[in-house]
């Protein structure tokens, strides 16, 4: 960037304006806006007249926090808030360094080119500081205990769902989305998602931030890959397309509190109201059973061949409470096309009366697949045409071929099948009619009522001179939200200058609307493979993608969950299990261990793109194996009260995962920072899963201590009642085929409902809590509990919702059990709780006033059960 002059305005006072800002002569301007006391935007905007950025509204700037400053000394500034302070060296090239209030570093640009472009494309860069990448001995990497890296203090985690480990330093990635059927875990990038967020925690001053680049144009960010003497030690992030606009978040200094300002700034209006992920919740049933078959929706007798399957579910003893209908239901029998909103008749000869018989009789609700293009061979290409439904030519196409609609490649029929087609733009009024007008008359016309978008990438989409209409907000018309921010106000507008990825947000948005319209009284079920930030405002559930049936999916697929989840991706979250492609089936082995991966996600589907569907009793010849999937999705089933009061509390309310790394809570203990193949549900129940092949054991970490402060932890193997004391050391538990290590640390509680034979709603009315207190000793630990109906919107519109806190108090004799209404306003459709201590643990419950009631268990385990007679 060219020499800078003395800022020209600054005021903490002014509202749609940067607290400070500089400009050249050369049209350059950079500006430093902290927007609340914990999160500052940096922006750098290149010339518009050279570079048309994105449209000539200009950037729309938050109000600035209240305690904001600015103190101006020669060529030095100082932007304060009441939690941190921002140096500013504008000498040459502007360089930021970034305190807490108490004076400590945490993160910096580098010297000299921290904001750099092109001066051919302008593509725009951000250059900041990283940890020295030399080797600190020769046996840092080879020493028996490589996890202690006691000479590496900066950690770096994010990017949603991308490759490799959870620990992302070291690496480089392309930010742009790719339908990436059978990808390398390790390897495999672009993926499908955009996510550029990633979080930075430094081991020595046990402090975290996290930057977020509000861009979505093609983009890339280099994490330490790079090594170059010259610089010194950097991170880079580069976009196609400025301006360069950034976020950096500091929040409490701690994990959860970046994440969920991370969430807040990028939900839409969620800086303008009080939080929530969604304006939604999902409907109790997705945290259920979740079938699904490509093979299945594409059988000759597919109407007829889908009731039969899922009566054959229930039939081996599997409940289910969703189908997704892959896309044979539109595939035309002639040429294999999927030709979108145009049903199949041979195959299904009665959509309606399909849709009657599976969601009505059976209980299971339809998540269709529908894609956001068509092909210009379907018959119905012309009318949406007239219409003006597509994506715009670029200029010089309309020009010299008189074109309306701009012609991608779009997937057609099989593996690498590509034939012409247009994709809809969802800004433009005539392109969101349509969809909506072909998901009301073919879907939920029909008694269909999930939409499963997908192939929503747009990577065929590759003229960046392509236009968008911009007539309709993409991410709502709701004020200040991401798109705004990032300067698009509306108006026709270039694909490579905001990114495709604009596209992807504007499908869900107006899939969601459209479904909220006709059936205002239930909760919309939108799942999106694709996604970006703030997606999960109106898509709750997404996926991997097309993985392969391979134990590396199995255990790497683990560490994406936790990349998703600390990321913000959206709440319902899972992998294909089984695995989606490859000419091969699951092992036994393989599926059963898979299942009982699946099982703690909070989305379970068992997925497949084979010539005989993989399904969960298909080695029924041999039934150990079935029995013990069973048994694994029976307790999955059990454990939905936690799934789904984990989902309000942890996500809705906060933007927290529901499966979280160890580091989440203790961070504190160094070896938990690369630690990613097990995993916390919820904050006190740690799940380590086998994932290699042949295992009968698993070496698995209980973390010394926990970021409250607490040590000498102790953990409970739930199945046997066997207590360990976390010492910072690895401990070998046995694993044989029916188990999964799963550990409960003191304090911990699951609830769980009755038993499930059809779906998800027969477990409702009955309710146990699993409480974990201390062997011995004093302890004490609560849960909050969400109930609604898990149907209706009842929950987020009116309030019509009941909120429990359960809480146990113990000592070396007793444990003391209580509850507390904190918001009451729905009916419970039980009246006792049941408490159950650990397997040999012999104490007496007691009640903490309100009656009781006291029933034998059944089992190995013959005690008197307590319960609580709950009155709300």
């Amino acid at each position: 960037m060219p020499r800078i002059h003395l800022p020209t305005s600054f005021s903490p006072s002014t509202t749609g304006t940067p607290v400070f800002e500089l400009r050249n002569t050369r049209g350059h301007a950079f500006s430093v806006q902290p927007i609340s006391d914990t999160v500052v935007r940096v922006v750098h905007e290149l010339p518009l007249q050279k570079f048309p950025q994105k449209t000539n509204n200009g950037i729309k700037w938050e109000p600035a926090a209240s305690s904001a400053s600015v103190d101006i000394s020669g060529t030095n500034g100082t932007v304060k808030t009441s939690a941190l302070s921002v140096k500013i060296d504008f000498e040459k090239s502007p360089r930021l360094e970034w305190f807490t209030k108490d004076g400590t570093a945490f993160h910096a640009d580098s010297e000299t080119r921290a904001y750099a472009f092109d001066a051919a494309s302008g593509a725009v860069m951000h250059y900041v500081e990283r940890e020295n990448y030399l080797p600190t001995s020769e046996d840092e990497f080879t020493s028996t205990e490589p996890y202690l890296h006691l000479q590496r203090n900066e950690f770096v985690y994010g990017l949603g769902e991308s490759r490799g480990s959870l620990m992302k330093a070291g690496k480089k990635f392309i930010m742009e989305g790719r339908d990436a059927l059978s990808y390398d875990w390790e390897n495999g990038d672009p993926l499908y998602k955009l996510n550029p967020f990633y979080t930075v925690y430094n081991k020595k001053t046990r402090i975290w931030h996290g930057i977020f680049y509000n861009n979505l144009s093609d983009s890339s960010i280099d994490l330490g890959a790079e090594a170059d003497a010259l610089w010194g030690c950097f991170r880079v992030y580069k976009a196609n397309s400025g301006p360069l606009d950034y976020y950096v978040i500091l929040g409490d200094g701690t994990l959860p509190s970046v994440l969920t300002e991370y969430a807040r700034l990028v939900s839409p209006s969620g800086l303008t109201s009080a939080f929530a992920a969604s304006p939604s919740l999902p409907p109790l049933s997705q945290f259920g059973y979740l079938s699904s078959s490509l093979t299945l929706s594409a059988d000759p007798h597919a109407q007829s061949a889908v009731i039969q399957f899922l009566t054959d579910c229930r039939t081996h003893g599997f409940p289910v409470d969703g189908l997704y209908l892959s896309s044979g239901w539109c595939q035309d029998e002639e040429t294999g096309n999927r030709n979108y909103f145009v049903w199949n008749r041979e195959r299904y000869p009665s959509p309606a009366e399909f849709g009657r018989i599976v969601e009505k009789e059976l209980g299971v609700q339809f998540i269709v697949n529908i894609k956001p293009w068509l092909l210009a061979a379907h018959p119905h290409y012309a009318k949406a045409l007239e219409r003006r439904a597509f994506v715009r030519p670029a200029p010089d196409a309309e020009e010299e071929e008189g074109a309306v609609a701009s012609t991608s490649w779009v997937w057609a029929a099989g593996f690498a099948s590509h034939k012409p087609g247009s994709y809809f733009d969802y800004s433009a009024r005539a392109g969101c009619e349509y969809w909506a007008e072909q998901i009301r008359t073919e879907l939920l016309a029909n008694g269909l009522t999930g939409m499963w978008i997908d192939n929503n990438e747009m990577s065929g989409m590759t003229d960046d001179e392509e236009r968008f209409a911009g007539e309709v907000g993409l991410w709502g018309n709701k004020g200040d939200n991401v798109e705004t921010r990032m300067g698009w106000g509306g108006g026709e507008i270039r694909v490579g200058s905001v990114g495709k990825a604009v596209q992807t947000m504007g499908m869900a948005r107006t899939t969601y609307e459209t479904v909220i319209a006709a059936r205002p009284e239930h909760r919309p079920v939108i799942v999106s493979r694709s996604g970006l930030p703030g997606i999960q405002a109106y898509a709750h559930a997404t996926w991997s993608g097309d993985n392969s049936t391979t134990w590396k999916a199995l255990k790497w697929g683990t560490k994406m969950t936790l990349s998703v989840g600390m990321s913000f991706g959206p709440g319902l979250y899972g992998h294909d299990i089984g695995g989606f492609a490859g000419v091969h089936h699951p092992s036994p082995e393989l599926l059963v261990r898979w299942c009982q991966n699946g099982a703690w996600h909070s989305r379970f589907t068992v997925h497949s793109w084979k010539e005989i569907s993989t399904t969960m009793w298909m080695y029924d010849d041999v039934p150990e194996i079935s029995d013990i999937i069973r048994a694994s999705l029976a307790f999955r089933y059990r454990l939905a009260p936690t799934f789904y009061s984990l989902y309000v509390t942890d996500y809705q309310r906060h933007g927290w995962p529901l499966l979280k790394p160890l580091l989440w809570h203790h961070s504190v203990d160094p070896v938990t920072l690369q630690l990613d193949e097990e995993f916390l549900f919820g904050s006190h129940v740690l799940v380590a899963p086998v994932t290699t092949k042949g295992a009968t054991t698993r070496r698995v970490y209980l973390p010394a201590q926990a970021n409250g402060g607490e040590t000498e932890l102790q953990w409970c193997e739930m199945d046997t009642g066997v207590w360990h004391t976390g010492k910072g050391v690895f401990v070998e538990l046995d694993a044989p085929l029916a188990r999964t290590p799963t550990l409960v640390r003191v304090g911990g509680i699951l609830i769980l409902g009755g038993a499930c034979e059809r779906n998800i709603y027969d477990g409702v009315a009955s309710r146990t809590a699993l409480v974990f207190p201390a062997p011995s000793g004093d302890s004490q630990g609560s849960f909050t509990l969400i109930e609604d109906d898990g149907v209706s919107n009842d929950h987020t519109a009116k309030g019509v919702y009941t909120e429990l806190v359960i809480s146990f108090a113990a000592t070396s004799t007793e444990v003391v059990v209580d509850y507390e209404v904190v918001h009451g306003a729905y009916e419970l459709p039980y009246e006792v709780m049941w408490f159950e201590l650990p397997v040999g643990d012999k104490r007496s419950v007691v009640v903490k006033g309100g009656k009781t009631e006291h029933r034998k268990m059944n089992g190995n385990n013959l005690k008197e059960e307590v319960g609580i007679v709950v009155a709300v």
